[in-house]
């Protein structure tokens, strides 16, 4: 009976701690989820395929997959700390951002920076690759508050960086996409509007009618008439009925055919 007393006080301990744990990385990650979303850009496009604390805690990153070839990118502005060759992580990148915080790529098949040198946000660091400890191609990322330490006690789990700073960039997309089809909707409206608006006119020429005579009483271009009516030439006869489009004040609506197109290319 003591020993199942003490079996369950331990247990319960046991979950408490868990639940402090969990709670400290939480609070850990808004902090720097809230500093770094808007700034921070995916170092790869690739595939996860392993996360942030599997083998048994040991995988302090992320691994993304994608095609050889592919360029790695530094996810904002720092300084090279290290640029080297490692048995376990291959040919290995290590940034130091301004933010306080360290990245890691790793595996690289090709490294396009060395130690000390300055970089942008988005600039290529290296070629994804297999090298080191490593079973296919892909890029190792890590993320560290402060310094990277080879017992990686900082280490930060990157994905609540990154997918954060997705959901974001698709939000914005997303309101540029409805604005895009509200603003169309709207012109689209306007459009419509104005076509309605243009009235049909048909006239008979009498004697002594002129094309370019019309043109100056209804405002409208010679080169108008003509395409309205299918004429060739400038010349007219009497009994003749030519077509014009008027809008409400019965004038000319001299951008028909312009307002015609961009009706008809909206819908």
């Amino acid at each position: 009976m003591l020993v199942r007393r003490m079996s369950l006080v331990l247990l319960t301990l046991s979950m408490v701690i868990g639940m402090l744990v969990i709670e400290k990385n939480y609070v850990q990650a808004k902090s720097y989820i809230k500093e770094l979303e808007d700034q921070w850009v995916q170092p790869v496009n690739g595939t996860i395929t392993d996360t942030f604390g599997t083998r048994h805690g040991k995988h302090k990153g992320i691994d993304i997959a994608a095609p050889e070839g592919e360029e790695i990118v530094s996810v904002s502005a720092g300084k090279v700390t290290k640029s080297y060759y490692s048995d376990s992580y291959g040919n290995v990148v290590f940034i130091e951002h301004p933010e306080g915080y360290e990245t890691v790529y790793a595996h690289l098949s090709k490294r396009n920076v060395e130690e000390g040198e300055t970089v942008k946000k988005g600039q290529v660091v290296g070629i994804i690759g297999n090298t080191g400890i490593s079973t296919g191609t892909h890029l190792h990322f890590e993320l560290h508050e402060g310094e990277w330490t080879y017992e990686k006690e900082h280490a930060l789990d990157p994905l609540f960086v990154l997918e954060s700073h997705t959901a974001h960039a698709n939000q914005e997309k997303k309101e540029m996409e409805n604005k895009d089809h509200n603003q169309i909707q709207e012109e689209s409206k306007k459009n419509k509007i104005k076509k309605q608006e243009v009235q049909k006119k048909v006239i008979t020429v009498t004697k002594g009618d002129t094309l370019w005579g019309l043109s100056s009483e209804y405002d409208v271009s010679i080169k108008s008439l003509q395409e309205w009516n299918d004429l060739e030439t400038d010349l007219i006869y009497p009994e003749q009925k030519l077509t014009l489009y008027l809008n409400e004040d019965n004038y000319a609506f001299h951008s028909l055919d312009t307002e015609e197109k961009q009706f008809s290319d909206i819908h």
